[in-house]
C-alpha cells in the first residue's frame, strides 16, 4: 500500500515542481515583449572632432600661444649665443669665469623653461579633449533622450589599420591589438546621427559664446 502511494505521489511532486519552475517565464516573456526593440544609433568620433567650432577656436587659441612661446624661446637662444660669441673672444680669467657661469646659468634655466611649457602645452590639450568628450556625451545623452534612442556606440567599422615599421613589436602583433580594440564591424548609414550631434553642439557653442 505504501508503495502504490509513493508511486502515485511522485508524479505529482514531480509535477508540482516543473510547473512552479516554468510560472515565471510567461511573466518575463511579457516585460521583454513591452520593452520592445533596442534603439540603437552610431557616431562617427573622429568626424564629430573635426567639425566642432569650439575646438577649432581652442586650436587657434593654442597656435597663437605657440607663436608666443617660440618667439620667447628665440629670445633666449640669442641671448645665449651671444654670451657663447662672447665668451670665445674673452681670455682667461675671472671677467671670463664669470661669464661662464652666467652662460652655464642661463642654459639651465632655458632648459627648465622649455620642459616647463611642454607640460603646460600637453595639460592644456589633454583638457581640452577630455572637455569635448564630456561636452559630446552631454549632448548625445539630450539627443538621445529627445530621439527615443536607447544605446548610442562609436562607429569604428572604417578605421584604417596603421602599422609602423621599426619597431620592437611585430607588425601581426600590432594589427591583432588594433582588432581586439574594433567594436563594430558593420553599421548602416541610416542610424548615424554625426550631423544631427555637430549641430547640436555647435549651436550650443555659439549660444555659450554668444551670451559671454
Amino acid at each position: 500500500m505504501f508503495e502504490c502511494l509513493r508511486r502515485s505521489t511522485l508524479p505529482i511532486l514531480l509535477s508540482i515542481i516543473v510547473l512552479v519552475l516554468i510560472a515565471p517565464w510567461p511573466a518575463q516573456a511579457n516585460r521583454m515583449a513591452s520593452l520592445g526593440p533596442t534603439v540603437v544609433a552610431s557616431i562617427d568620433l573622429q568626424r564629430v572632432m573635426d567639425s566642432l567650432a569650439e575646438r577649432a577656436d581652442l586650436e587657434a587659441a593654442l597656435t597663437a600661444q605657440s607663436q608666443g612661446i617660440l618667439a620667447e624661446r628665440n629670445r633666449r637662444q640669442a641671448e645665449i649665443e651671444g654670451l657663447s660669441k662672447e665668451l670665445e673672444d674673452m681670455v682667461e680669467g675671472p671677467e671670463r669665469t664669470s661669464l661662464q657661469e652666467e652662460l652655464d646659468l642661463k642654459l639651465l634655466q632655458e632648459m627648465a623653461w622649455m620642459r616647463f611649457i611642454q607640460q603646460e602645452i600637453d595639460i592644456e590639450k589633454s583638457l581640452m579633449l577630455e572637455n569635448l568628450y564630456r561636452s559630446m556625451q552631454k549632448n548625445v545623452t539630450e539627443l538621445a533622450e529627445i530621439e527615443g534612442i536607447d544605446l548610442v556606440v562609436i562607429n569604428d567599422s572604417g578605421d584604417q589599420f596603421a602599422v609602423a615599421g621599426g619597431m620592437k613589436i611585430p607588425r601581426q602583433e600590432q594589427i591583432r591589438e588594433q582588432i581586439a580594440m574594433r567594436r563594430v564591424l558593420y553599421r548602416s548609414a541610416s542610424i548615424d546621427i554625426s550631423d544631427d550631434l555637430i549641430i547640436r553642439m555647435n549651436n550650443e557653442y555659439a549660444a555659450s559664446a554668444g551670451s559671454r
